[in-house]
This record gives C-alpha cells, structure tokens and sequence, in this order.
C-alpha cells in the first residue's frame, strides 16, 4: 500500500479521543499484517488442525486496509501511479494465483485471494468521487455526468461479466477455465475479494475521512448487518474500529512497498506447503 501519509497529527473527530491516538499508518498496516498471517495460516492449513478463531481474528485486516487506501489516497501526490500500483498487484495475482492452481492442485484451498483488486476498485470509486465533486464545485456539468456514467458503467460491465460465467455457452465451451482465468482479470466489483459491500465500505471510508466517528459508525453498521444477514464471523470486522480509533494521522517509518511484496509472497508460500504437506 502507498505510504504517502502526511506527517503531522490529523485532528478528527471529539478532543477526549486525541489521548488514544498512538498509531501511525505504519503501525496499523503492520498490525494487519500479522493479522492477515493468521487469517490465511487457517486458510492454508485448516485441515492439519490449525484453530478456527485464526480466521476470526482475520476479519479485522480488510477494513484497516482500506482504511489505509481511503488515507493513502487522500495524500499520495500521484494518484494515476496510486491506482496503477494496486492494478499491477491485481493483474500479477490474477495472472499467477490460477498457474500455481494447475500446478499444484489442492481440493481443499480454493486460491482466489486478490485484495488488491478491491483497494484499486475503491480508488477507482475515489476518483470518481473527486471528479463529481470537482465537477459541482467548478459547475461543470460535463464532468459531473462523466463521473457518475463512469460509475455506473463499471457496475453494469461487473453485472455482465457475472451474467456471462453463468450462461450454459460459457460453461460447455472446452476452454471455459482459460476464458474463467482472463474474466478474472479485469477488476470487477462483484468479484473482488469481499464483494461488493467492501468495496462500498473504503468509499465510504475516503468519503467521510474528516470525521473519523462517523466512519466507526459506518464500519460497526457494515459489521452488524453482515451479522444478522449472514453466517460466519465476517461481522467480526466491527472491531477494527478499536485500532482505527487509535490512528494518529502520521504516516511513520515503514517502506511502502512492503505489503505489495509480502501480501502476495507468503500467500504462494503457504499455498505450497499446505500442498507439500497433502
């Protein structure tokens, strides 16, 4: 994730929470990076006995990290190289993830893992945010409709694109699994890594960025209704507001290109060994 955080302490929110802001954006990526370890060590390894609660405590790591996008975004000085970056990572993952796959088949590890198809959906989103509000501030009408046609096109290709895996053409074709791999390749808000409402949440996360109660609201919120509509522990997200609540808006020390180095490496590297060890 980019790091281009600024350095000074943001001063969001009420005066009585400013004494618990003592994480830096370093600090909380590298918080969900051990989280995330966890996460997929369950992933990769839950049929060799590896404890259900490891994934729990993993429901934590997207929204730190797209709390990171929201603020990376807001401060990085090039956001063409930004959204580049992350639809790179994308691109490698979705192009590698399916070629280990075939190599090393594992009936029980299906490896569709690819955040960075949900962070660069949510800068996506972000620009298009900057450019309507740019376009109403400027009175600009032109830009305004290209923003939201922008949007809204992006969601109908996602649409089709679901539509197209579905048809009985697509899936009697003898090449259906090359054609599967390429669809793949082309982020889509449907299919990215937690779907839709994630990448909802690190919109909402840029949108609302100055006022960091109503983003642990909006988080909270996120994690209750995933409770009530849904099984498993994804609604265990809601406690990422803890840590969230105790960023202090300075960047910190950290080499930015860590997590694009790290996120995918150990993810293939557990991958391997769980099917060595099958």
């Amino acid at each position: 994730m980019n790091n281009e955080i600024r350095t000074n302490t943001e001063k969001t929110g009420p005066a009585a929470l400013s004494g618990l802001r003592c994480l830096t954006g370093s600090q909380l990526k590298f918080l969900g990076v051990i989280l995330m370890v966890f996460d997929h060590l369950h992933q990769m390894f839950f049929m060799f006995g590896v404890p259900t609660w490891f994934t729990w405590i993993g429901r934590l790591v997207a929204p730190i990290f797209l709390f990171m996008c929201a603020e990376g975004f807001h401060y990085t000085r090039n956001k063409g190289r930004y959204m580049l970056q992350l639809f790179i990572g994308f691109e490698f993952m979705s192009i590698v993830s399916p070629l280990l796959s075939g190599a090393l088949p594992n009936a029980d590890i299906v490896l569709m893992n690819n955040i960075f198809g949900t962070m660069f959906l949510c800068a996506f989103y972000m620009w298009l945010t900057d450019m309507l509000k740019g376009g109403i501030k400027a009175k600009k009408p032109a830009k305004i409709a290209l923003a939201v046609a922008l949007a809204v096109l992006s969601v109908l290709a996602g649409f089709a694109l679901i539509s197209l895996l579905g048809m009985p053409a697509f899936l009697e074709n003898p090449h259906s699994r090359q054609l599967f791999a390429l669809v793949l390749m082309i982020p889509n808000v449907f299919l990215a890594e937690g779907g839709f409402p994630l990448v909802i949440l690190g919109l909402l996360f840029y949108i609302f960025r100055e006022k960091r109660p109503v983003q642990m609201a909006i988080l909270v919120a996120f994690g209750l209704m995933t409770l009530f509509l849904t099984d498993g522990a994804q609604w265990m997200m809601l406690f990422a507001a803890i840590p969230l609540l105790m960023y202090n808006g300075e960047r910190g020390k950290g080499n930015k290109y860590f997590f694009y180095i790290f996120y995918p490496a150990h993810i293939y590297i557990f991958y391997i060994i769980s099917c060595l060890m099958r």
